[in-house]
């Protein structure tokens, strides 16, 4: 019988400067880093992602995140399956922040909507998905800004192929995406300003 749905919160006490750099090159983990990419006024940069090139199912949550109709902004992500005596999953995550500095300055601003997303999942009640936030502290630079932001790694649980745990991915990240979508445009002063595309 497949475990219920998990969703914990916690906080890492270092701290990022946001724009990073990056240039691809390949980490032990066989993940690279190509650095911050500002989606939230460039959405048309989201085809050029590589770590969204190969993972439908992020690219559109990245989409989703940096929708002028939202009041996030994504600042990293990255996926890729996992394959061991157990099965297969699909593991990755997705850091985003409030485009707005008052509200990234609170990291209780990003618990409510924890909360908020934990009643949303209790409501899909899905099995065998497992998301884990975390909050870090963060600067702007070039916002001038400094507060949180938050990655919410996902996991799903193992299955018995590549397809099974990629519908599952799909399918998590879906949710995901529909909650973000509830989150309005912030009114108080951008980090980035939105696209006028939509």
């Amino acid at each position: 019988m497949s475990m219920k749905y998990t969703n914990g919160l916690q906080i890492n006490h270092s701290g990022k400067g946001i724009p990073y750099g990056g240039v691809g090159k390949l980490r032990p983990d066989g993940d690279a880093n190509y650095g911050f990419k500002n989606l939230k006024t460039c959405p048309e940069q989201i085809a050029d992602v590589p770590e969204l090139q190969r993972d439908p199912a992020l690219r559109e949550l990245v989409r989703t995140i940096n929708a002028p109709e939202t009041g996030l902004l994504s600042v990293g992500c990255v996926s890729g399956p996992v394959e061991d005596t157990q099965g297969h999953r699909m593991s990755g995550y997705v850091e985003f922040a409030f485009n707005e500095a008052e509200l990234i300055a609170d990291a209780t601003n990003y618990f409510q909507v924890f909360f908020h997303f934990d009643r949303w999942l209790n409501e899909a009640n899905p099995h065998d998905i497992h998301f884990h936030w975390e909050l870090m502290g963060a600067t702007f630079l070039e916002a001038g800004a400094s507060g949180f932001t938050a990655t919410v790694t996902v996991n799903t649980g193992y299955v018995e192929s590549h397809q099974a745990a990629g519908a599952a991915w799909q399918s998590a990240l879906g949710l995901f995406g529909d909650f973000l979508k509830t989150l309005p445009p912030c009114h108080g002063r951008p980090l980035y300003s939105p696209s006028a595309k939509s």
